[in-house]
C-alpha cells in the first residue's frame, strides 16, 4: 500500500535536510478534539450566535493545538477567540472516544455536515 505521491505510509516523512546531515523528522500534526456542545455558549458575557443562520446554540467546538474552532450545523465555522482548550475540554460530557480517520467523516458522524441545517436536539 502507498500513499498518492508514491510513497510507503508507514516510513516518516522528514524534513529539513541538508547534504551531510542526518535528517529531521516532520513534526507530528497536532491532536484534534471534538466536542459537541448543546448548551449555548457565553464566554466573556456574550452570547455567541452562528453569523450564517443566527443559531444560539448545538455547537461542536473542536480544539487543535491552543486554538477553539466553533462549528454550527449549518457548516459554518469560525475561530473562536474568546474560548480556550481548557474551557473547551471542561465543557467535554462524558462519553466513549471515538477516531475519526478525516474531519469530513467526523462532522458527518457528529451530525455537523450541513444535512441538520436548522435542526436542534434536547
Amino acid at each position: 500500500m502507498t500513499t498518492p505521491d508514491g510513497r510507503d505510509p508507514h516510513t516518516p516523512r522528514y524534513t529539513h535536510y541538508r547534504f551531510g546531515q542526518s535528517p529531521e523528522p516532520a513534526p507530528e500534526p497536532p491532536a484534534v478534539l471534538a466536542i459537541p456542545h448543546p448548551a449555548p455558549l457565553t464566554p466573556r458575557g456574550t452570547l455567541i450566535t452562528c453569523p450564517a443562520c443566527g443559531a444560539e446554540r448545538d455547537w461542536l467546538l473542536t480544539t487543535i493545538g491552543p486554538e477553539v474552532f466553533v462549528r454550527c450545523r449549518c457548516t459554518m465555522e469560525w475561530l473562536e477567540h474568546d474560548l480556550d482548550t481548557k474551557g473547551a475540554i471542561e465543557a467535554r460530557l462524558p462519553g466513549p472516544d471515538t477516531e475519526w480517520s478525516s474531519m469530513e467523516e467526523m462532522y458527518r458522524g457528529l451530525g455537523f455536515d450541513g444535512l441538520l441545517a436548522y435542526t436542534y436536539f434536547g
